[in-house]
């Protein structure tokens, strides 16, 4: 077997993934009462957000979500919430398709392999709040994770093959 050396990138990848796994990890230790965001953080950070969630309504979980249903403060901390989850995973997703991608020698593997590593761990995830106090774990978040880092991935393919459209086009 050949030495191979990691690249400055393919380190950077794989520690921006481990990062997010520990906080993924940290976070779903929590219970729901300390990690909750208070009506008087939202009021002074998150206002603006306001305007935007008062007409909106949000069927999550089986679940009618509003402001009008939830109270404002409520609302926009389940939105804020349900957007981490996505975001979170969005970053999961690029950081370790990018870190997988140079260990594969058939290129659709990685994102494939990548996703589905993602949604186990989103499940994994899910269970440990189970067995967290005062956490309930929801299909419907390894769902919202699942879909934030096929997100993620695919944004980061069509990039790469838009790329290498270009750098083809300027050879020609």
């Amino acid at each position: 077997m050949k030495n191979y050396k990691l690249s400055k990138w393919e380190l950077f990848w794989i520690i921006a993934a481990i990062i997010i796994l520990v906080g993924l990890f940290i976070s779903s230790s929590m219970t729901y009462h300390e990690q909750k965001i208070q009506p008087g953080f939202l009021n002074r950070h998150f206002a603006f957000l306001e305007h935007y969630l008062s007409g909106l309504q949000i069927n999550y979980g089986g679940k009618m979500h509003s402001a009008s249903l939830n109270g404002s403060a409520a609302f926009t901390e389940f939105v804020i919430r349900k957007f981490a989850h996505f975001a979170t995973y969005f970053l999961l997703g690029v950081t370790l398709y990018l870190a997988s991608k140079p260990v594969y020698r058939l290129k659709i593997v990685s994102p494939i392999n990548s996703w589905l590593m993602i949604v186990g761990l989103a499940a994994l995830d899910e269970y440990h709040q189970y067995l967290t106090g005062d956490r309930t774990p929801s299909v419907h978040d390894v769902m919202l994770d699942a879909s934030g880092a096929l997100v993620g991935i695919l944004l980061v393919v069509i990039i790469q093959l838009i790329i290498y459209a270009v750098k083809r086009t300027k050879q020609s």
